[in-house]
C-alpha cells in the first residue's frame, strides 16, 4: 500500500480526481448558454452526472481520511488541538476567500460580465454565511461543512459493531428538506457519505482488498449506472440520483484510483500539491477567463465548445500558476493554500 508519511496516495489521487471534476462542473454557473444545439446539448447530461457523485466522492475521501489517520479517536487535548488546526486549514481559506470573492465580483459589476453578482456587499455577505444557498462564493461551502465534520468526528460512537445499521440509518438524510440557512442543508446531505468512508477505514484492509478484487466489476457497474444517469437523470429527483449512484460510484472510484493507467497516476500526482489551491481558486479563474471571452464572443451553444475548453484550462492552470507564482513564495500563503 503506497504511503507518503502519513498520507495515502490513493486518497490523495482520488482528492485530486475529485477536485478535476469540481472543475468541470464549475464550467457553467448559473447561467447557461443561449440557443440550443450540439455545442452545448452534452454537457447539462455530463454535469448532472458528474454532480451525482463527485461531492459524495470527496466527502467519503475525508472521512476515510479522519478515520485512517486517527483523527475520530482524539479526545480531550488531542481533540482541541485538531480543531485548531482544522479552523486554520478549512475555517480561514473559506473566510479569506469567501470574501475576496464576494469582493470581486461587486468590483467588477458593471465591468464585465459576473455569475451569480451580490445585489450588494451586505447582501453579499448576508449569503456568504447566512442564507448560504445564495452564496456568491459557492465553492468555500465545503471547506466550512468539513471543519464541522472534523469537530464531531470525535463524538461518533464506536462503529466497529454497529457501523452497518449506521450507514443504513443514515442514509435518509440525504433525502430530508433542511433549509440553506448556515449550511445545514449541506451538512445534513452529505453526513452519511462521510460516515461512509470513515466505516471503510474503519476495516481498512478488508475494505481494500475487497477494492482491488472487484475493480474491474465495479467498473462496469458504475459505468452501466453513469448511462443510466445520462438517459434519465433529468426525470430523477438530484438528491434521490445521488444517493444512487454513489452507492455504486464510492466503491468503484476508489478502487479505480487504486490501479490507474501509468500516465493517469503521474498526472494526478504532479497536481495532487495543487489540489487544494485549484479546489479553491477554479471559480476565480473561470469567472476571469469566462469574462474576457465574453467579450468578444457570445455565450450560446454555437461557441460553447471552445468555451468549455478555455474555462477548464483557466481553472485547473489558473490555480497552479497563482500558487507557483504568488503564494509558494510566501510561507503565510502557501501554507493557506496546501
Amino acid at each position: 500500500m503506497e504511503t507518503n508519511g502519513w498520507r495515502r496516495r490513493d486518497l490523495d489521487r482520488g482528492k485530486t480526481l475529485a477536485v478535476l471534476l469540481v472543475v468541470v462542473g464549475h464550467i457553467v454557473a448559473r447561467e447557461d448558454p443561449q440557443g440550443a444545439g450540439w455545442g452545448a446539448a452534452w454537457y447539462e447530461p455530463l454535469r448532472g452526472a458528474i454532480y451525482s457523485f463527485h461531492i459524495p466522492f470527496l466527502f467519503y475521501l475525508s472521512g476515510y481520511a479522519v478515520q485512517w489517520s486517527g483523527g475520530t479517536a482524539l479526545r480531550g487535548s488531542g481533540h482541541v488541538a485538531l480543531i485548531r488546526r482544522r479552523a486554520h486549514r478549512l475555517l480561514l481559506p473559506a473566510l479569506i476567500f469567501g470574501i475576496a470573492i464576494l469582493l470581486g465580483k461587486h468590483a467588477l459589476m458593471g465591468v464585465a460580465h459576473v455569475d451569480h453578482a451580490p445585489a450588494s456587499l451586505g447582501t453579499g455577505l448576508a449569503d456568504l454565511v447566512w442564507r448560504t444557498g445564495d452564496s456568491p462564493a459557492q465553492s468555500v461551502w465545503y471547506l466550512i461543512v468539513l471543519f464541522v465534520y472534523a469537530v464531531a468526528a470525535p463524538w461518533l460512537p464506536t462503529l466497529r459493531r454497529h457501523r452497518i445499521v449506521l450507514l443504513i440509518a443514515s442514509a435518509p438524510l440525504v433525502l430530508m428538506p433542511v433549509p440553506p440557512l448556515c449550511y445545514a442543508d449541506r451538512i445534513v446531505t452529505y453526513a452519511p457519505f462521510l460516515l461512509a468512508g470513515i466505516v471503510a477505514a474503519d476495516d481498512d484492509g478488508r475494505w481494500c482488498r475487497c477494492l482491488d478484487a472487484g475493480r474491474t466489476w465495479l467498473g462496469l457497474l458504475f459505468l452501466g449506472t453513469l448511462l443510466l444517469e445520462l438517459r434519465y437523470g433529468a426525470a430523477i429527483p438530484r438528491d434521490l440520483a445521488m444517493l444512487g449512484v454513489s452507492l455504486v460510484a464510492l466503491p468503484a472510484l476508489h478502487a479505480r484510483v487504486r490501479h490507474l493507467p501509468q500516465a493517469a497516476l503521474i498526472l494526478l500526482d504532479r497536481l495532487a500539491p495543487y489540489a487544494f489551491a485549484i479546489y479553491l481558486l477554479n471559480t476565480i479563474f473561470i469567472g476571469l477567463a469566462k469574462a474576457l471571452m465574453m467579450k468578444q464572443l457570445p455565450w450560446d451553444a454555437a461557441w460553447f465548445p471552445a468555451f468549455a475548453g478555455v474555462l477548464a484550462a483557466a481553472g485547473v492552470m489558473g490555480p497552479v500558476l497563482a500558487k507557483m507564482l504568488l503564494f509558494r513564495p510566501v510561507s503565510a500563503l502557501d501554507r493557506l493554500t496546501s
